[in-house]
């Protein structure tokens, strides 16, 4: 049972046993209340499997990225995640362990991993080289200071198809099982082989599940993006919804008059997967949009009820950077800036509405009306967000 309580909780806990035919929006609390946005990060982002990066961030050994975790107490927890000197991707706090000082800012690459305050240097596996001057110290037992007694403080962490998750729970139950049938899905791509061509953090002005919402949300894109996606046409009837599971959820964008979206040097794909389009969610904050010829994700985190860090990338498939290199094609650069034009446009006929959205739930509670089919993945999440909060079933 959920240890959390009070009448948002307890409009939650009424809501996670709707089936789909009886879907609504979440109860507007869910999007105002601190207590529930208190309640989500204790019990979301502190104990699921988070997004920090792609392996494409770190490639070589002593390559490095930061991510900041939200955390019960309101504020953040840095951590490193490097590719240690076996191959091995490992996250630590970004902490010293001799008295706190922040590691690393950013990304980069490092050999060693150099305390800025006092130089104390651990290995890329997290472990203490030494520090200089602690000659004289002696550990709690007596014994003289002993470097191989102190290391950084580690999180679980798995990779999934080219994706960096991490876990601050110590004893969690490994990611790549809850995601078989996803893995069934997106595994023919090989996204994990994506080439970065941008990447870009902002903050918008909305509850964070708002925004989850919204990408799952297929029921919108021939109104709000009529001059984006939708600019040839409505292809909503193209859109297939799939059931979610208690840990993802997706749908599929399939036209068979559309064109063939693969290179013609892709032999990952067969068949409608050429012209087959994946909108994908990980609960809690990690959603996608996975193309035969490119890949868009964001790493979803609250900032508050009312503001959400979202940090976001777009890859291209090499053999579609490839295709643009030849005597007749615009070049890889033309073509990267014509994906990049079409993104920074959806996301700003999208910011309006889901910030517009929050603004909304301020009010009074709504006579909140039956969701389409078109929103099933969003009521995946929503019962999700739900159930995980109360304990319901």
């Amino acid at each position: 049972m959920s240890s959390f309580d009070g009448p948002a909780f307890d409009a939650l806990a009424e809501f996670a046993t709707r089936p789909f035919a009886q879907a609504r929006m979440l109860p507007v609390e869910a999007y105002r209340s601190t207590d529930v946005l208190a309640a989500e990060v204790e019990t979301l982002f502190g104990a699921d499997w988070l997004c920090v990066g792609r392996t494409a961030d770190v490639p070589e050994t002593g390559d490095y990225l930061t991510a900041e975790l939200p955390i019960a107490t309101g504020g953040t927890r840095s951590i490193i995640v490097v590719r240690a000197d076996d191959g091995e991707i490992r996250a630590f706090d970004n902490v010293c362990i001799h008295r706190g000082a922040q590691l690393l800012e950013g990304c980069g690459h490092q050999d060693r991993i150099t305390c800025p305050y006092h130089a104390w240097t651990y290995r890329l596996d997290g472990s203490l080289v030494g520090g200089p001057y602690m000659n004289e110290s002696v550990e709690a037992d007596g014994r003289p200071f002993d470097p191989s007694s102190h290391r950084l403080m580690a999180l679980a962490t798995e990779v999934w198809e080219g994706f960096i998750f991490v876990n601050q729970q110590a004893d969690a139950a490994p990611l790549a099982p809850r995601l078989t049938g996803l893995t069934d899905v997106v595994g023919r791509y090989g996204m994990a082989g994506y080439v970065p061509v941008h990447e870009q953090v902002d903050v918008w002005a909305t509850n964070w599940k708002l925004l989850v919402e919204n990408f799952m949300d297929a029921y919108h894109i021939f109104k709000v993006h009529k001059d984006s996606f939708a600019a040839d046409g409505d292809n909503t009837l193209d859109t297939t919804m799939y059931p979610g599971t208690d840990h993802w959820a997706h749908h599929r964008v399939h036209h068979d008059g559309g064109p063939d979206l693969a290179a013609a040097t892709n032999t990952r794909l067969h068949d409608e997967w050429r012209k087959t389009i994946v909108l994908a969610a990980v609960f809690p904050g990690f959603v996608i949009q996975l193309q035969p010829n490119w890949l868009w994700f964001l790493r979803i985190t609250p900032e508050g009820t009312g503001q959400v860090r979202v940090a976001w990338q777009v890859a291209v498939a090499p053999e579609t950077l490839a295709a643009q290199t030849g005597p007749d094609q615009p070049g890889p650069d033309s073509y990267v800036n014509k994906v990049m034009a079409l993104v920074h446009r959806v996301n700003s006929e999208d910011k309006p509405v889901v910030e517009g959205l929050r603004r909304s739930v301020n009010g009074p509670q709504f006579d909140r009306a039956p969701l389409s089919y078109l929103e099933r993945n969003v009521h995946d999440f929503d019962r999700y967000v739900a159930t995980r909060l109360t304990g319901a079933s």
